[in-house]
């Protein structure tokens, strides 16, 4: 079994990138071209739903597979997190010798609940996440939604800063997950003073 990263193929518009560990498998594409929604098979549907949103709002098409054999609970959303990161981040790349600008905030709201989002994409992880940990969301665990995203920062090598509030705790991260497509979609805007580096002054991936 090959432990790791595997690219399975990469284009200047579309990622899949499988990620293998000795407990778990997570295969993900990620597609920039508007075509039939892809499946997500993370196992959890409020993670499914959340991914959902994400991609709706970055205008992507994403699709995930999800494959352990020790069960649910917090290897989904960090494997899972770290995964879909990687495959943002690979996906940048591709597209990073036109300019990109690489920094985008966004806020997201749902009835009573806001959340706002940073993201720069600096080619190292750093993430702060600040709101309620609610014990339960839908049958999912706030405290795996924090752990997604912390994967999610790791994977993709960003600079990520949340805050939420609200009272009800599917409308908080629905709102959070609103806001972070809406600041992936802006790391994507062309910037051509920005060609082949990164959001860093001279920097770059490589």
């Amino acid at each position: 079994m090959k432990l790791g990263f595997d690219i399975k193929s990469k284009t200047a518009g579309v990622v899949e990138l499988q990620r293998t560990t000795r407990e778990t498998r997570v295969t993900v594409v990620v597609n920039m071209i508007k075509d039939k929604q892809l499946k997500l098979e993370t196992t959890v549907p409020f993670l499914n739903h959340m991914i959902e949103t994400f991609a709706w709002h970055a205008n992507l098409n994403i699709g995930v597979r999800f494959d352990s054999k020790i069960g649910l609970g917090h290897p989904v959303a960090e494997d899972i997190g770290i995964t879909l990161g990687c495959a943002i981040l690979e996906l940048y790349k591709s597209k990073l010798s036109k300019g990109l600008e690489g920094f985008g905030f966004a806020r997201g709201v749902l009835d009573e609940a806001v959340a706002d989002v940073v993201i720069s994409i600096e080619g190292r992880a750093y993430s702060a996440i600040d709101g309620q940990v609610f014990e339960n969301v839908d049958g999912m665990s706030g405290y795996n939604l924090i752990t997604f995203l912390e994967g999610f920062c790791q994977g993709c090598k960003c600079t990520l800063r949340v805050e939420y509030y609200g009272k009800d705790p599917h409308h908080c991260w629905e709102a959070v997950f609103r806001a972070l497509g809406l600041a992936i979609r802006k790391t994507f805007e062309s910037n051509i003073w920005r060609k082949g580096t990164i959001s860093g002054i001279k920097g770059t991936l490589e």
